[in-house]
């Protein structure tokens, strides 16, 4: 059976790690309408956890799940990665066509009415916003647009699953990652924040570092990310504006963090141990807890349910990939998918009642649908080609 390729917001793991997304097997470039203003720079006790019950579904063939929402996701049936939508229960399935082909991680807008994505072609990379429908899409930044620290020539690129644009919850700017290469070999990573309008492009650091995965806090006044805050392997947290960097985990590594619906704390994946374990802190660093500890290798890509109440996340305890969910305390850990395929890149359903996902059960990559307690799991998609990159809409 085809296996999946499943990556993780691990620096400390995997290098440049890949992300939360089963991406696609390619490496992207990334891509602004002229008039961006000159970048600027930022200053630079533990459970243990047995599953209490592992519930084995059926995976059905054909999509027949209830539930509001519309998810966007990548396919490559028409042999170009382009984005789809499609309501929850599989129906009115449509591609967002326009004349920017490749498309990649879709991303929806605070209010549904935008999708932002990246592309890549010639050797050049981008990164989009378009209406909800397809139509109108604008370029918000070009890779050449960026200082290089002195390097000659550079390649500029997006990397696989390092660089999904992530909107700010009021809907301002836009968080992403940038990898930067020379050749065939990478430089360095950075974390950019840009106006919705393309403009003041923000740089979180002075110098090359490896930063990946922004999330903004719920009042979009704070970023965290994993990287090199300080110098150092660690989750970091700052103000939107680029100052105010902490260092919360203190060269600790870390990778992947998420904020509470609260605002109140952070959750997030670590190698500590040498295994990759789930963990959850308050927002300045204090009362650090380890959620999981399986002895697996991956424990990782935590998610909040939206209500607060419920943590998604992947492990290979099992010996591939599964798609586990636990309370926000870490108690009630149950296997949500308990398949012999790899299963990854959950995305929960606003309501909190429904987890999109990809499995490779069919021997390709196709979303499914399930709900939380991992009952009921039906397929969205069926064709040959990939699909990946599950999104549901606000």
């Amino acid at each position: 059976m085809q296996k999946l390729q499943i990556g993780f917001l691990f620096v400390f793991l995997v290098g440049c790690s890949s992300g939360q997304n089963f991406p696609p097997t390619v490496t992207h470039d990334i891509v602004q309408t002229p008039g961006l203003l000159p970048t600027q720079t930022a200053i630079p006790p533990t459970q243990t956890l047995t599953a209490t019950s592992t519930l084995i579904p059926t995976l059905s063939p054909t999509a027949i799940a209830d539930g509001g929402g519309r998810i966007a996701f990548v396919s490559e049936r028409d042999g170009v990665p382009e984005i789809y939508v499609a309501n929850s229960d599989g129906s009115n399935l449509t591609k967002l066509a326009n004349e920017i082909t490749p498309k990649y991680y879709p991303a929806w807008s605070p209010d549904g009415k935008k999708i932002a994505f990246g592309s890549n072609n010639n050797n050049s990379a981008a990164l989009y916003i378009m209406n909800a429908d397809g139509s109108n899409p604008a370029k918000l930044i070009d890779t050449k647009d960026i200082d290089v620290y002195d390097q000659a020539t550079p390649d500029w690129r997006f990397v696989t699953g390092c660089c999904n644009p992530v909107w700010a919850p009021d809907g301002r700017k836009i968080a992403f990652s940038i990898v930067h290469y020379v050749g065939c070999c990478m430089l360095y990573s950075n974390i950019y924040i840009i106006n919705t309008d393309g403009s003041n492009l923000i740089s979180i650091a002075d110098h090359p570092t490896e930063d990946f995965g922004p999330v903004w806090s719920p009042d979009s006044q704070r970023i965290a990310f994993g990287g090199n805050c300080h110098e150092h392997g660690s989750i970091c947290v700052m103000n939107a504006d680029g100052t105010d960097l902490l260092d919360l985990t203190h060269n600790k590594g870390g990778g992947g963090p998420v904020w509470s619906p609260d605002g109140k704390k952070i959750l997030f994946a670590t190698g500590w141990g040498g295994n990759a374990q789930v963990n959850v802190m308050n927002a300045d660093g204090t009362d650090l807890v380890s959620l999981t500890r399986s002895g697996s290798p991956w424990d990782s890509n935590p998610i909040w349910s939206p209500d607060g109440k419920r943590i998604a996340f992947t492990s290979h305890r099992d010996g591939n990939f599964e798609i586990y969910g636990m309370n926000a305390d870490g108690t009630g850990l149950v296997n949500l998918t308990n398949n012999p395929a790899d299963d990854g890149s959950q995305a929960w359903s606003p309501d909190s009642k429904k987890i999109a996902f990809v499995s490779g059960s069919d021997s390709k990559a196709e979303i499914y649908i399930m709900d939380a307690d991992g009952s009921n799991p039906v397929r969205l998609t069926n064709n040959d080609a990939r699909d990946y990159s599950p999104v549901w809409s606000p």
